[in-house]
């Protein structure tokens, strides 16, 4: 049931049985609601970003601490490879002897491992007898800090730790 006005000539809908001008439509009707509008978009982003904020230091600080673990682990290995490269050799290596002899990890062996760089040496003349390891952190101050401890360790298989600079036989051990 169309009335005149349509067969005229004037531009407009079929809805249900009556026409409707598109120009004198509601614009809700009119608007296409699929999608987010820019403030809900923004929103969303706003709080997703509060989340990151709190979310990425403790994250750092986790990912420091474990590598300070990792260090710890290291020292302590590098230990038990001295003392028995030292029971095959009968004097300590370095590390990059005890990586030759698959004692340690290759990563360890290069000195670099978990973010922390390591040494380990004997004590010039006195080779059979001493050695000590150091390890200190790449990073040490900054949110991206790869650990705050320095470590170091020597032939009496003690592991001793530094918050302030790099440990030595005078630093308190680990417990």
């Amino acid at each position: 049931m169309l009335t005149k006005a349509c067969t005229v000539g004037m531009v407009g809908a079929v809805r249900g049985k009556r026409i409707v001008n598109p120009l004198t439509m509601p614009r809700t009707t009119l608007r296409n609601d699929r999608g987010f509008s820019l403030i809900e978009l923004m929103l969303v982003l706003a709080i997703i970003m509060i989340i990151a904020a709190t979310a990425v230091p403790s994250y750092l600080a986790a990912r420091a601490r474990a590598n300070e673990a990792a260090a710890a682990a290291s020292i302590r290995a590098i230990m038990s490879a001295q003392n028995l490269y030292r029971n095959t050799y009968g004097q300590y290596a370095d590390l990059g002897d005890l990586g030759a002899d698959y004692l340690t990890d290759q990563r360890l062996a290069s000195g670099q491992k978990g973010g922390y760089y390591f040494d380990s040496s004997p004590i010039g003349s006195r080779q059979a007898y001493e050695f000590t390891i150091t390890a200190e952190p790449i990073l040490a101050i900054g949110p991206s800090a790869s650990g705050a401890r320095y470590y170091f360790g020597d032939e009496t298989s003690v592991l001793r730790f530094s918050l302030t600079g790099p440990a030595d036989l005078s630093s308190p051990p680990m417990q």
